[in-house]
Protein backbone atom coordinates (compact mmCIF):
# COMPACT_ATOMS: atom_id res chain seq x y z
CA UNK A 1 0.00 0.00 0.00
CA UNK A 2 1.57 3.33 -1.21
CA UNK A 3 0.71 6.02 1.48
CA UNK A 4 0.77 9.76 0.35
CA UNK A 5 3.44 11.52 2.93
CA UNK A 6 1.88 14.12 4.81
CA UNK A 7 -2.03 12.20 4.48
CA UNK A 8 -3.54 11.25 7.98
CA UNK A 9 -2.82 7.73 7.78
CA UNK A 10 0.95 8.22 7.28
CA UNK A 11 1.36 10.29 10.55
CA UNK A 12 -0.32 7.95 12.59
CA UNK A 13 2.17 5.35 11.39
CA UNK A 14 5.56 7.94 11.88
CA UNK A 15 3.62 8.69 15.35
CA UNK A 16 3.44 5.31 16.13
CA UNK A 17 7.10 4.05 15.40
CA UNK A 18 8.82 7.35 16.74
CA UNK A 19 7.35 6.41 19.87
CA UNK A 20 8.17 2.77 19.23
CA UNK A 21 11.50 3.67 18.55
CA UNK A 22 12.97 6.19 21.44
CA UNK A 23 11.20 4.54 23.62
CA UNK A 24 11.04 6.75 27.05
CA UNK A 25 9.50 9.36 24.82
CA UNK A 26 5.81 10.04 25.07
CA UNK A 27 2.51 11.06 23.32
CA UNK A 28 3.60 14.53 23.52
CA UNK A 29 6.80 14.43 21.48
CA UNK A 30 6.59 17.46 19.28
CA UNK A 31 6.53 15.63 15.77
CA UNK A 32 4.10 17.99 14.02
CA UNK A 33 7.36 20.98 14.54
CA UNK A 34 9.30 18.40 13.76
CA UNK A 35 8.27 17.86 10.04
CA UNK A 36 7.10 21.39 9.81
CA UNK A 37 10.25 22.96 9.35
CA UNK A 38 9.57 25.99 8.14
CA UNK A 39 12.77 27.54 8.88
CA UNK A 40 15.78 26.16 10.62
CA UNK A 41 15.91 28.48 14.14
CA UNK A 42 12.43 26.79 14.65
CA UNK A 43 13.76 23.54 15.13
CA UNK A 44 15.81 24.31 18.79
CA UNK A 45 12.76 26.62 19.51
CA UNK A 46 10.34 24.04 19.24
CA UNK A 47 13.14 21.45 21.19
CA UNK A 48 13.14 23.60 24.20
CA UNK A 49 9.28 24.33 24.34
CA UNK A 50 8.72 20.49 24.66
CA UNK A 51 7.39 19.73 27.81
CA UNK A 52 8.87 16.31 28.12
CA UNK A 53 12.87 15.48 27.22
CA UNK A 54 13.56 14.74 24.06
CA UNK A 55 16.28 11.29 23.42
CA UNK A 56 19.66 13.19 23.84
CA UNK A 57 20.96 11.67 20.49
CA UNK A 58 17.85 13.12 18.12
CA UNK A 59 18.29 16.38 19.89
CA UNK A 60 22.20 16.51 19.63
CA UNK A 61 22.26 15.49 16.23
CA UNK A 62 19.26 18.06 15.51
CA UNK A 63 21.03 20.72 16.86
CA UNK A 64 24.07 20.08 15.16
CA UNK A 65 22.58 20.06 11.80
CA UNK A 66 21.03 23.49 12.63
CA UNK A 67 24.67 24.85 14.31
CA UNK A 68 26.16 23.99 10.80
CA UNK A 69 23.77 25.16 8.59
CA UNK A 70 23.74 28.77 10.38
CA UNK A 71 26.11 31.12 9.04
CA UNK A 72 28.93 32.40 11.12
CA UNK A 73 29.09 36.02 11.22
CA UNK A 74 32.88 37.24 10.68
CA UNK A 75 35.18 38.92 12.95
CA UNK A 76 35.58 42.93 13.07
CA UNK A 77 39.54 42.19 13.03
CA UNK A 78 41.09 39.56 11.14
CA UNK A 79 44.21 37.62 12.26
CA UNK A 80 46.63 39.20 10.51
CA UNK A 81 45.10 42.66 11.35
CA UNK A 82 44.76 41.69 15.46
CA UNK A 83 49.17 40.61 14.85
CA UNK A 84 49.49 43.78 13.68
CA UNK A 85 47.55 45.98 16.83
CA UNK A 86 49.11 43.33 18.86
CA UNK A 87 52.66 44.32 17.21
CA UNK A 88 51.68 48.09 17.81
CA UNK A 89 50.29 47.81 21.37
CA UNK A 90 53.62 46.29 22.45
CA UNK A 91 55.53 49.06 21.42
CA UNK A 92 53.77 51.51 22.99
CA UNK A 93 53.26 49.82 26.36
CA UNK A 94 57.39 49.00 25.84
CA UNK A 95 57.78 52.84 26.45
CA UNK A 96 55.26 53.37 29.16
CA UNK A 97 56.79 50.44 31.60
CA UNK A 98 60.22 49.88 33.41
CA UNK A 99 62.02 47.28 30.88
CA UNK A 100 62.36 44.52 33.19
CA UNK A 101 58.53 44.60 33.78
CA UNK A 102 57.86 44.62 30.22
CA UNK A 103 59.90 41.45 30.06
CA UNK A 104 58.27 39.82 32.84
CA UNK A 105 54.54 40.90 32.03
CA UNK A 106 54.65 41.14 28.41
CA UNK A 107 56.92 40.44 25.75
CA UNK A 108 55.98 37.16 24.50
CA UNK A 109 53.45 36.53 26.98
CA UNK A 110 50.21 39.06 26.00
CA UNK A 111 48.73 38.74 22.75
CA UNK A 112 45.04 40.63 21.65
CA UNK A 113 42.93 37.75 20.89
CA UNK A 114 39.42 39.92 19.68
CA UNK A 115 37.94 43.26 19.36
CA UNK A 116 34.36 43.44 19.39
CA UNK A 117 32.64 47.05 19.28
CA UNK A 118 33.76 48.16 22.46
CA UNK A 119 36.03 45.91 23.82
CA UNK A 120 39.14 44.08 23.67
CA UNK A 121 40.09 40.94 24.50
CA UNK A 122 43.22 39.97 25.49
CA UNK A 123 45.48 36.28 26.42
CA UNK A 124 48.40 35.94 28.62
CA UNK A 125 49.82 32.49 29.73
CA UNK A 126 49.87 32.30 33.15
CA UNK A 127 47.59 33.27 35.99
CA UNK A 128 49.94 35.24 37.73
CA UNK A 129 50.65 37.58 34.61
CA UNK A 130 47.27 37.99 33.86
CA UNK A 131 47.10 39.02 37.58
CA UNK A 132 49.78 41.33 37.86
CA UNK A 133 48.41 42.85 34.07
CA UNK A 134 44.63 43.71 35.67
CA UNK A 135 45.85 45.09 39.19
CA UNK A 136 48.96 47.36 37.58
CA UNK A 137 48.55 47.84 33.82
CA UNK A 138 45.22 48.37 33.00
CA UNK A 139 45.36 52.00 32.50
CA UNK A 140 48.35 51.87 30.62
CA UNK A 141 46.98 49.22 28.14
CA UNK A 142 44.14 51.72 27.59
CA UNK A 143 46.09 54.44 27.13
CA UNK A 144 48.24 52.68 24.60
CA UNK A 145 44.90 51.34 22.53
CA UNK A 146 43.63 55.15 22.55
CA UNK A 147 46.92 56.24 20.76
CA UNK A 148 46.79 53.37 18.45
CA UNK A 149 43.12 52.96 17.19
CA UNK A 150 41.92 56.60 18.50
CA UNK A 151 39.14 55.04 20.73
CA UNK A 152 38.23 54.04 24.65
CA UNK A 153 37.98 50.04 24.93
CA UNK A 154 36.93 47.86 27.85
CA UNK A 155 39.59 45.62 28.33
CA UNK A 156 39.03 41.85 29.02
CA UNK A 157 41.88 39.32 29.95
CA UNK A 158 41.98 35.76 29.96
CA UNK A 159 44.83 33.34 30.60
CA UNK A 160 45.76 30.90 27.20
CA UNK A 161 44.13 27.52 27.16
CA UNK A 162 41.17 28.73 29.56
CA UNK A 163 37.63 27.87 28.37
CA UNK A 164 36.69 31.79 28.28
CA UNK A 165 40.26 32.69 26.24
CA UNK A 166 38.33 30.66 23.42
CA UNK A 167 38.33 32.77 20.02
CA UNK A 168 38.20 31.75 16.44
CA UNK A 169 41.89 33.82 16.49
CA UNK A 170 43.47 31.10 19.14
CA UNK A 171 44.96 29.13 16.60
CA UNK A 172 47.06 32.26 15.55
CA UNK A 173 47.58 32.79 19.50
CA UNK A 174 49.12 29.61 20.39
CA UNK A 175 50.97 29.66 17.28
CA UNK A 176 52.71 32.91 18.25
CA UNK A 177 52.72 33.06 21.87
CA UNK A 178 54.11 28.91 21.85
CA UNK A 179 56.18 28.52 18.78
CA UNK A 180 54.57 25.08 18.29
CA UNK A 181 54.19 23.29 14.89
CA UNK A 182 51.06 23.73 13.68
CA UNK A 183 50.81 20.14 13.79
CA UNK A 184 50.85 20.38 17.72
CA UNK A 185 48.68 23.93 17.66
CA UNK A 186 45.57 22.02 16.18
CA UNK A 187 45.80 19.14 18.37
CA UNK A 188 42.92 18.37 20.56
CA UNK A 189 45.33 17.41 23.70
CA UNK A 190 47.51 20.87 23.28
CA UNK A 191 44.94 22.95 24.80
CA UNK A 192 44.82 19.89 28.11
CA UNK A 193 48.80 20.32 28.27
CA UNK A 194 48.61 23.95 28.06
CA UNK A 195 46.17 24.26 31.16
CA UNK A 196 49.20 23.84 33.13
CA UNK A 197 52.20 26.38 33.73
CA UNK A 198 55.28 25.23 31.67
CA UNK A 199 58.40 24.97 33.94
CA UNK A 200 59.32 28.65 31.82
CA UNK A 201 56.34 30.04 33.16
CA UNK A 202 56.68 29.06 36.69
CA UNK A 203 59.89 30.83 36.99
CA UNK A 204 58.79 33.81 34.66
CA UNK A 205 56.56 34.12 37.65
CA UNK A 206 58.93 33.40 40.48
CA UNK A 207 61.17 36.37 38.29
CA UNK A 208 58.33 38.74 38.71
CA UNK A 209 57.46 38.72 42.32
CA UNK A 210 61.24 39.98 42.31
CA UNK A 211 61.06 42.67 39.52
CA UNK A 212 57.78 43.95 41.48
CA UNK A 213 59.59 44.31 44.99
CA UNK A 214 62.75 45.83 43.58
CA UNK A 215 61.25 48.24 41.32
CA UNK A 216 58.92 49.83 43.97
CA UNK A 217 56.52 52.60 42.82
CA UNK A 218 56.92 55.60 44.70
CA UNK A 219 53.92 56.91 47.03
CA UNK A 220 52.67 59.85 48.52
CA UNK A 221 51.03 58.13 51.39
CA UNK A 222 52.53 57.36 54.29
CA UNK A 223 53.63 53.23 54.63
CA UNK A 224 52.44 52.27 57.81
CA UNK A 225 54.66 49.64 57.42
CA UNK A 226 57.57 51.35 57.97
CA UNK A 227 58.37 51.70 61.39
CA UNK A 228 61.07 53.37 64.25
CA UNK A 229 60.10 49.50 65.56
CA UNK A 230 60.85 47.50 62.82
CA UNK A 231 64.18 49.00 61.48
CA UNK A 232 66.94 47.20 62.47
CA UNK A 233 69.60 49.14 64.04
CA UNK A 234 73.91 49.01 63.30
CA UNK A 235 77.05 50.12 63.08
CA UNK A 236 75.75 51.85 59.72
CA UNK A 237 72.61 53.56 60.45
CA UNK A 238 72.20 54.04 64.50
CA UNK A 239 73.61 57.74 63.60
CA UNK A 240 70.30 58.04 61.20
CA UNK A 241 68.12 55.93 63.21
CA UNK A 242 68.52 58.41 66.52
CA UNK A 243 68.15 61.71 64.27
CA UNK A 244 65.39 60.49 62.61
CA UNK A 245 63.72 59.51 65.78
CA UNK A 246 64.90 63.48 67.48
CA UNK A 247 63.33 65.03 64.29
CA UNK A 248 59.73 62.55 64.89
CA UNK A 249 59.72 63.31 68.88
CA UNK A 250 60.50 67.11 68.59
CA UNK A 251 59.34 68.04 64.97
CA UNK A 252 60.67 71.77 63.83
CA UNK A 253 62.57 72.60 67.18
CA UNK A 254 65.82 69.78 67.78
CA UNK A 255 66.81 69.70 63.91
CA UNK A 256 64.47 71.79 61.68
CA UNK A 257 65.82 70.49 58.70
CA UNK A 258 67.17 67.07 58.54
CA UNK A 259 69.46 65.64 55.25
CA UNK A 260 69.75 61.91 55.28
CA UNK A 261 72.27 60.47 52.68
CA UNK A 262 73.46 57.45 51.05
CA UNK A 263 73.25 54.76 48.72
CA UNK A 264 69.84 53.08 47.30
CA UNK A 265 68.52 50.71 49.07
CA UNK A 266 70.51 51.20 52.52
CA UNK A 267 66.93 52.19 54.67
CA UNK A 268 66.40 56.32 54.01
CA UNK A 269 62.99 55.63 53.04
CA UNK A 270 62.32 53.13 55.66
CA UNK A 271 63.40 56.22 58.30
CA UNK A 272 61.38 59.29 56.33
CA UNK A 273 58.17 56.61 56.72
CA UNK A 274 59.10 56.49 60.08
CA UNK A 275 59.08 59.74 60.78
CA UNK A 276 55.95 60.32 59.37
CA UNK A 277 54.29 57.12 61.27
CA UNK A 278 55.71 58.56 65.01
CA UNK A 279 54.50 62.53 64.59
CA UNK A 280 51.27 60.93 63.27
CA UNK A 281 51.02 58.98 66.20
CA UNK A 282 52.21 61.12 68.99
CA UNK A 283 51.10 64.62 66.95
CA UNK A 284 47.80 63.57 64.90
CA UNK A 285 47.09 67.78 64.95
CA UNK A 286 50.59 68.30 62.67
CA UNK A 287 49.84 68.08 59.21
CA UNK A 288 52.18 65.83 57.19
CA UNK A 289 53.60 66.00 53.49
CA UNK A 290 55.40 63.29 52.33
CA UNK A 291 56.70 63.43 48.09
CA UNK A 292 59.55 62.89 45.83
CA UNK A 293 60.83 65.29 43.93
CA UNK A 294 59.46 64.09 40.80
CA UNK A 295 56.39 64.40 42.18
CA UNK A 296 56.81 67.62 43.21
CA UNK A 297 57.78 69.11 40.19
CA UNK A 298 55.41 67.38 38.30
CA UNK A 299 52.39 68.63 40.78
CA UNK A 300 54.11 72.42 40.17
CA UNK A 301 53.74 71.84 36.45
CA UNK A 302 50.33 70.57 36.55
CA UNK A 303 48.98 73.51 39.05
CA UNK A 304 51.14 75.30 36.12
CA UNK A 305 48.74 74.76 33.63
CA UNK A 306 45.48 74.57 35.12
CA UNK A 307 46.60 77.81 36.59
CA UNK A 308 45.95 76.65 40.07
CA UNK A 309 49.64 77.64 41.31
CA UNK A 310 47.81 79.60 44.69
CA UNK A 311 46.47 76.20 46.30
CA UNK A 312 50.04 74.66 44.92
CA UNK A 313 51.89 76.70 46.96
CA UNK A 314 49.28 77.08 49.36
CA UNK A 315 49.32 72.97 50.07
CA UNK A 316 53.31 73.23 50.77
CA UNK A 317 53.69 76.01 52.64
CA UNK A 318 50.23 77.26 54.68
CA UNK A 319 48.98 73.48 54.99
CA UNK A 320 52.65 71.55 56.10
CA UNK A 321 54.03 71.21 58.99
CA UNK A 322 56.45 68.66 58.15
CA UNK A 323 57.71 68.31 54.96
CA UNK A 324 58.85 65.28 53.20
CA UNK A 325 60.69 65.24 50.22
CA UNK A 326 62.35 62.01 48.77
CA UNK A 327 65.19 61.77 46.03
CA UNK A 328 66.04 65.51 46.43
CA UNK A 329 68.95 64.99 43.87
CA UNK A 330 66.29 64.77 41.14
CA UNK A 331 65.48 68.41 41.34
CA UNK A 332 69.04 68.84 39.07
CA UNK A 333 68.97 71.01 35.67
CA UNK A 334 65.14 71.97 36.74
CA UNK A 335 65.64 75.25 37.33
CA UNK A 336 61.79 76.08 37.34
CA UNK A 337 61.20 73.70 40.12
CA UNK A 338 64.10 74.45 42.40
CA UNK A 339 63.64 78.31 42.40
CA UNK A 340 59.68 77.15 43.65
CA UNK A 341 61.34 74.63 46.17
CA UNK A 342 63.86 77.75 47.32
CA UNK A 343 60.99 80.19 48.14
CA UNK A 344 59.10 76.75 49.89
CA UNK A 345 62.15 75.99 51.96
CA UNK A 346 62.52 79.83 53.34
CA UNK A 347 58.99 80.40 54.17
CA UNK A 348 58.52 76.69 55.96
CA UNK A 349 62.52 77.34 58.13
CA UNK A 350 60.36 80.96 59.18
CA UNK A 351 57.52 79.42 60.19
CA UNK A 352 59.47 77.04 62.52
CA UNK A 353 58.38 73.98 60.35
CA UNK A 354 60.22 70.55 60.09
CA UNK A 355 62.02 69.61 56.61
CA UNK A 356 63.42 66.09 56.00
CA UNK A 357 65.56 65.44 52.78
CA UNK A 358 66.75 61.90 51.42
CA UNK A 359 69.55 61.45 48.70
CA UNK A 360 72.17 59.61 47.38
CA UNK A 361 74.83 61.66 47.90
CA UNK A 362 75.57 64.68 49.69
CA UNK A 363 74.16 68.51 48.31
CA UNK A 364 78.10 69.45 47.60
CA UNK A 365 78.08 66.36 44.97
CA UNK A 366 74.91 66.96 43.38
CA UNK A 367 75.48 68.48 39.50
CA UNK A 368 73.12 70.10 37.96
CA UNK A 369 71.31 72.30 41.05
CA UNK A 370 72.35 76.21 41.97
CA UNK A 371 74.51 77.70 44.56
CA UNK A 372 71.39 78.99 46.52
CA UNK A 373 69.77 75.41 46.44
CA UNK A 374 72.92 73.91 47.46
CA UNK A 375 73.60 76.32 50.07
CA UNK A 376 69.81 75.45 51.67
CA UNK A 377 70.08 72.25 51.48
CA UNK A 378 73.86 72.13 53.19
CA UNK A 379 72.36 74.07 56.16
CA UNK A 380 70.17 71.09 56.85
CA UNK A 381 72.04 68.63 59.37
CA UNK A 382 73.80 65.40 56.97
CA UNK A 383 73.50 62.02 58.18
CA UNK A 384 74.89 58.93 56.12
CA UNK A 385 73.68 55.79 56.14
CA UNK A 386 76.10 53.33 55.11
CA UNK A 387 76.38 49.63 53.94
CA UNK A 388 74.94 47.45 56.42
CA UNK A 389 77.93 45.16 57.89
CA UNK A 390 77.37 41.23 58.26
CA UNK A 391 75.48 41.25 62.08
CA UNK A 392 73.04 44.09 60.34
CA UNK A 393 72.23 42.29 57.83
CA UNK A 394 71.85 38.33 59.33
CA UNK A 395 69.32 40.34 61.53
CA UNK A 396 67.99 42.15 58.65
CA UNK A 397 67.00 38.85 57.26
CA UNK A 398 65.92 37.50 59.79
CA UNK A 399 63.66 40.07 61.08
CA UNK A 400 62.26 40.22 57.46
CA UNK A 401 61.89 36.41 57.38
CA UNK A 402 59.85 36.66 60.08
CA UNK A 403 57.34 39.31 58.88
CA UNK A 404 57.03 37.73 55.46
CA UNK A 405 56.40 34.44 57.13
CA UNK A 406 59.34 32.80 55.39
CA UNK A 407 61.51 29.65 56.99
CA UNK A 408 65.17 29.66 56.22
CA UNK A 409 67.51 28.16 58.35
CA UNK A 410 70.67 29.45 59.62
CA UNK A 411 73.26 28.20 56.79
CA UNK A 412 70.88 29.73 54.21
CA UNK A 413 70.45 33.18 56.12
CA UNK A 414 74.75 33.45 56.64
CA UNK A 415 75.10 32.48 52.97
CA UNK A 416 72.64 35.52 51.70
CA UNK A 417 74.43 37.68 54.61
CA UNK A 418 77.75 37.12 53.21
CA UNK A 419 77.08 36.97 49.06
CA UNK A 420 74.57 40.04 49.58
CA UNK A 421 76.36 43.48 50.62
CA UNK A 422 75.04 46.24 48.43
CA UNK A 423 71.82 47.08 49.87
CA UNK A 424 69.06 46.07 51.96
CA UNK A 425 66.32 46.07 49.13
CA UNK A 426 68.57 43.16 47.29
CA UNK A 427 68.06 41.13 50.83
CA UNK A 428 64.44 41.23 50.58
CA UNK A 429 64.35 40.55 47.11
CA UNK A 430 66.87 37.47 47.87
CA UNK A 431 64.26 36.49 50.14
CA UNK A 432 61.06 37.39 48.17
CA UNK A 433 62.62 35.09 45.34
CA UNK A 434 62.82 31.95 47.97
CA UNK A 435 59.19 32.61 48.92
CA UNK A 436 58.24 32.37 45.17
CA UNK A 437 59.70 29.75 44.90
CA UNK A 438 58.70 27.71 47.61
CA UNK A 439 54.89 29.09 47.13
CA UNK A 440 55.47 28.43 43.62
CA UNK A 441 57.96 25.87 42.25
CA UNK A 442 56.39 23.82 46.17
CA UNK A 443 60.04 22.83 46.81
CA UNK A 444 61.86 23.20 50.57
CA UNK A 445 64.44 25.94 50.62
CA UNK A 446 67.95 24.29 51.41
CA UNK A 447 71.53 25.37 50.95
CA UNK A 448 71.70 24.16 47.47
CA UNK A 449 68.18 25.10 46.30
CA UNK A 450 69.48 28.62 47.55
CA UNK A 451 72.32 28.61 45.71
CA UNK A 452 70.91 27.73 42.70
CA UNK A 453 68.12 30.42 42.53
CA UNK A 454 70.09 33.30 44.26
CA UNK A 455 73.05 32.24 42.13
CA UNK A 456 75.13 32.67 45.00
CA UNK A 457 78.60 31.43 45.70
CA UNK A 458 80.34 31.08 49.22
CA UNK A 459 83.75 30.24 47.66
CA UNK A 460 83.42 33.75 45.76
CA UNK A 461 83.21 35.57 49.53
CA UNK A 462 85.90 33.90 51.03
CA UNK A 463 88.60 34.67 47.92
CA UNK A 464 89.99 37.93 50.32
CA UNK A 465 91.68 35.96 52.82
CA UNK A 466 91.14 37.56 56.67
CA UNK A 467 93.68 36.84 58.60
CA UNK A 468 94.37 38.30 62.86
CA UNK A 469 97.46 40.02 61.31
CA UNK A 470 95.97 41.43 58.34
CA UNK A 471 93.03 43.30 60.96
CA UNK A 472 95.63 44.37 63.62
CA UNK A 473 97.76 46.04 60.67
CA UNK A 474 94.31 47.82 59.82
CA UNK A 475 93.87 48.25 63.52
CA UNK A 476 97.54 50.09 64.07
CA UNK A 477 97.23 52.26 61.01
CA UNK A 478 93.58 53.22 61.93
CA UNK A 479 95.09 54.29 64.78
CA UNK A 480 98.41 55.31 64.03
CA UNK A 481 100.10 53.18 67.09
CA UNK A 482 103.27 50.76 66.72
CA UNK A 483 102.00 47.33 66.57
CA UNK A 484 104.30 46.54 69.84
CA UNK A 485 102.38 48.45 71.73
CA UNK A 486 98.89 46.74 70.74
CA UNK A 487 100.24 43.35 71.13
CA UNK A 488 102.22 44.43 74.45
CA UNK A 489 101.80 45.12 77.86
CA UNK A 490 100.79 49.00 77.66
CA UNK A 491 97.13 49.78 79.37
CA UNK A 492 96.97 53.50 78.28
CA UNK A 493 93.52 54.55 76.66
CA UNK A 494 95.38 55.46 73.50
CA UNK A 495 96.50 51.22 73.16
CA UNK A 496 93.71 50.06 75.20
CA UNK A 497 90.93 51.05 72.79
CA UNK A 498 92.34 49.88 70.16
CA UNK A 499 92.94 46.51 71.31
CA UNK A 500 89.62 46.16 72.40
CA UNK A 501 88.47 46.70 69.04
CA UNK A 502 91.12 44.14 67.36
CA UNK A 503 89.64 41.84 69.59
CA UNK A 504 86.43 42.59 68.88
CA UNK A 505 87.12 42.45 65.04
CA UNK A 506 88.68 38.78 64.97
CA UNK A 507 86.05 37.28 66.86
CA UNK A 508 83.31 38.32 64.39
CA UNK A 509 85.00 38.07 61.00
CA UNK A 510 87.24 34.96 61.94
CA UNK A 511 85.49 33.29 64.98
CA UNK A 512 88.86 31.68 67.21
CA UNK A 513 88.42 30.69 69.97
CA UNK A 514 88.86 33.06 73.09
CA UNK A 515 92.22 31.33 74.20
CA UNK A 516 94.03 31.89 70.71
CA UNK A 517 92.69 35.53 70.67
CA UNK A 518 94.23 36.36 73.75
CA UNK A 519 97.17 34.61 72.98
CA UNK A 520 98.23 36.74 70.33
CA UNK A 521 97.78 39.67 72.50
CA UNK A 522 100.56 38.55 74.92
CA UNK A 523 99.34 35.80 76.13
CA UNK A 524 95.96 37.37 77.52
CA UNK A 525 93.69 35.22 79.14
CA UNK A 526 89.85 34.28 77.79
CA UNK A 527 88.43 36.74 80.12
CA UNK A 528 89.42 39.78 79.09
CA UNK A 529 89.09 39.26 75.71
CA UNK A 530 85.39 38.50 76.41
CA UNK A 531 85.10 41.85 78.38
CA UNK A 532 86.83 43.33 75.22
CA UNK A 533 84.08 42.17 72.85
CA UNK A 534 81.51 42.70 75.46
CA UNK A 535 82.73 45.66 75.78
CA UNK A 536 83.08 47.09 72.10
CA UNK A 537 79.60 45.58 71.08
CA UNK A 538 77.93 47.60 73.38
CA UNK A 539 79.84 50.62 73.12
CA UNK A 540 78.95 50.61 69.43
CA UNK A 541 75.44 50.73 69.89
CA UNK A 542 74.81 53.79 71.53
CA UNK A 543 78.50 55.77 70.94
CA UNK A 544 78.19 56.55 67.00
CA UNK A 545 81.66 57.77 66.98
CA UNK A 546 82.86 54.33 67.71
CA UNK A 547 80.39 52.92 65.88
CA UNK A 548 81.91 54.73 62.62
CA UNK A 549 85.23 53.45 63.17
CA UNK A 550 84.67 49.88 64.06
CA UNK A 551 82.58 50.27 60.58
CA UNK A 552 85.46 52.26 58.66
CA UNK A 553 88.11 49.18 59.94
CA UNK A 554 85.92 46.56 59.03
CA UNK A 555 85.68 48.24 55.40
CA UNK A 556 89.42 48.25 54.40
CA UNK A 557 89.95 44.90 55.27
Amino acid sequence: MKLKWGSVTSLKLFKHYSIKFVGSMTQKFPFDHFLKLDGLNEVPNALKKAEMTVHPVIIEQTLKTVTASQPKLAPEFGSDELKTITEALLEHIRSLVNPNKFHAYFANTFTVSAINHDIVDFVVTTSFIKKMIETHYMETIKQALMEILGKEYQLDVQVLGSNSSSSSNEENILKSLTKKTPEVAKSNSFYIQDLAPTKDDLFKAVDSQVIEHMSPAPSSQIDTQKTFANFIIGPSNNIAHALAMAVAKDPGRTYPALYVYGNSGLGKTHLIHAIANCVQSNKPSMRICITSANKFMNEMIQAMRDQKFTEFRSKYVEKTDVLIIDDIHELKNRSGTQDQFFHIFNELMERGKQLVFTSDKPPKEIDGIEDRIRTRLSSALPVEVQQPDLETRIAILKKKAIEKDIYLSDDVVNLIAKCVKSNIRELEGCLIKLGAVTSILKVDIDLEVAKEHLNLNEELENQKHITIESITKVVTNYYKIPLGDLRGKAKTKEVALPRQVSMYLINKLIKPTLKDNGQYFGGRDHSTVLHAINTIRDRIKVESVLAQQVLDIEKQL
